[in-house]
């Protein structure tokens, strides 16, 4: 079915949304908080399907999540039936490292009043949980994180970091080469089959709360609550059934969590 912005607003717990900067700032929140970052097509052997309607499917109506080209794709409809201008760019992943590998993460540009915010969210438990204003080394606090942007002149890209106890750590880097859907198709299959990206051989979960998150890699599972913290670990089928289910909200069923499960079990 065609995208419909009242049962997506529905989805992701917002009466309505403005096409200003406050409506684009709750919007990226509302969709982090409501549908989780996932791999469980990559971990499963699976190529996630990007086709509108599949996401649609999958996202909204069985309430799933996915990993970014999922999730920010469903996030790029909203941006266009909200009104809100937007165009796509595709980021090298950096993760602490001084320059990325190939663009294989999705996120959107957005002008308002003269201004330009990244919007993403597809990035897991290191992104922001709201918009960061595209402008050159300014400190945005954002919950409990402060993030930056800066320009690197030899990459010729705008980099995201986050600011840590050691110093700035980059996320990832992005440029305005203009993007295609091929592009896009490409990135998503080599993230979801490469060896050389973590998705196809570890399983990861992130879901964003009213004062932290909960967040999970390879039966691992945290849990964050303001200044409160707990840590478990999760190796049974009944547990990671009851986690996905009821701290997360997963739509999976009982049989794709069975599988899931038996395929977590062969990487302890």
């Amino acid at each position: 079915m065609p995208f419909d912005l009242a049962t997506y607003l529905d989805r992701i717990g917002l009466e309505n949304c403005p096409a200003d900067l406050n409506g684009l700032k709750q919007l990226q929140t509302a969709q982090i908080s409501s549908i989780p970052f996932e791999n469980v097509l990559p971990f499963s052997g699976k190529v996630p399907d990007l086709d509108p309607e599949v996401l649609w499917q999958k996202l909204v109506l069985a309430k799933c999540g996915g990993y970014c080209f999922e999730v920010n794709s469903l996030l790029g409809q909203a941006l266009n039936a909200l009104g809100f201008p937007n165009h796509q760019v595709l980021a090298r992943v950096r993760m602490g490292e001084p320059r990325g590998g190939a663009r294989t993460h999705l996120a959107f540009v957005v002008p308002l009043d003269g201004d330009e915010w990244l919007v993403d969210a597809g990035f897991g438990g290191q992104a922001p949980a709201a918009p960061v204003k595209i402008v050159p080394h300014e400190e945005q606090p954002i919950r409990d994180q402060i993030y930056r942007i800066r320009f690197e002149d030899h990459s010729g890209e705008h980099v995201l970091e986050r600011k840590t106890e050691t110093g700035w750590f980059p996320l990832y880097g992005f440029d305005r080469v203009d993007v295609r859907r091929e592009d896009i198709e490409a990135a998503n299959f080599v993230c979801a089959l490469s060896p050389m990206q973590s998705f196809a051989g570890s399983l990861k979960f992130y879901r964003l709360t009213q004062r932290g998150y909960f967040s999970f890699l390879n039966g691992r599972a945290r849990y964050v609550d303001g200044g409160e913290s707990r840590e478990w670990q999760i190796r049974e089928e009944a547990e990671l059934r009851d986690f996905m289910k009821t701290d997360l909200g997963l739509g999976y069923d009982d049989p794709a969590i069975q599988a899931i499960a038996d395929r977590l079990k062969s990487l302890f």
